[in-house]
């Protein structure tokens, strides 16, 4: 039997199937920690895909999902785990409140994507950021020696102005990154509109009539429409699966000790674009 509640998570499972539900919530980066700065460390989210695909009683699972994306490696590795996830059992891709760029290609493999009518999806693309202190360190009297076993060897860094043939060669790699996007967007939705490639996000209604979503609803349409692809009965009870509490060391350690890194550069499959862009070491 189930004890049910009618908030998100307080089921409390003796034996009997159910549909999982697995968040993935803020910006999505490598790691397992959840930090103050809103990043969702991807281990953890992906050790709950695979606990959901082991479990012979959870029929189906929802990838409930509100997030801007984030690096792109996270991203990527997210996305796998979902459909390694989606070739044993049905999987509904939730999106409310924001499914973009690493959130959505993470989306992808699900064999049913739908969108609260406020949400925002898409923005399909790659950016990455390069922070010159060039300038800085100069006025403060700072100078920094590099040496290096090839001209490209510290492309990106913050030390100094990127030459011509640097920004060519991070121009390529963004583009190259983008074609795998593409191509996995069209893999799982088909041909789709140029316009869908731009890098913007869609309201619901507008993902809709692009064929990015298969539907607009709330969370109990996704919870039928899993039900549904299970074949369990209306009444079946479904369950949160959360991650271990961080511990304070994550929190205030882990996480805090990363904003004080001068970042060199980072790969982002994300919107709206982070306003500092934090990496670990």
């Amino acid at each position: 039997v189930f004890l049910s509640a009618p908030q998100l998570g307080e089921f409390k499972l003796f034996g009997e199937e159910y549909v999982a539900v697995i968040k993935v919530k803020g910006e999505i980066s490598s790691g397992s920690a959840v930090g103050i700065f809103g990043t969702q460390g991807i281990d953890q989210t992906i050790e709950l895909i695979r606990k959901a695909e082991k479990d012979p009683l959870a029929k189906a699972v929802i990838i409930y999902i509100d997030s801007p994306g984030g690096e792109a490696g996270a991203s990527e590795a997210l996305y796998y785990a979902v459909a390694e996830l989606a070739e044993k059992k049905p999987v509904v891709a939730y999106i409310e409140g924001l499914g973009a760029s690493g959130a959505y290609m993470a989306a992808l493999p699900a064999n049913k994507i739908i969108a609260s009518n406020s949400s925002l999806v898409g923005s399909i693309g790659v950016y990455s950021t390069v922070i010159v202190v060039q300038k800085l360190l100069e006025k403060v009297g700072v100078q920094v020696y590099v040496y290096k076993s090839g001209e490209l060897k510290d492309i990106g860094s913050p030390f100094r102005n990127m030459t011509s043939e640097e920004a060519r060669v991070m121009q390529e790699i963004v583009d190259n990154l983008f074609k795998v996007f593409k191509a996995r967007v069209e893999k799982h939705r088909g041909k789709l509109p140029e316009e869908v490639f731009t890098g913007r996000p869609f309201v619901a209604s507008e993902a809709l009539k692009l064929g990015l979503i298969d539907k607009i609803g709330n969370f109990q349409d996704a919870l039928s429409e899993a039900r549904k692809l299970a074949g369990l009965p209306s009444t079946a009870p479904y369950k949160e699966l959360k991650p271990e509490a961080p511990s304070l060391f994550n929190i205030f350690g882990g996480g805090a000790s990363k904003a004080l890194i001068l970042p060199k550069y980072v790969i982002l499959t994300m919107w709206p674009p982070p306003q500092t862009v934090i990496i670990s070491p």
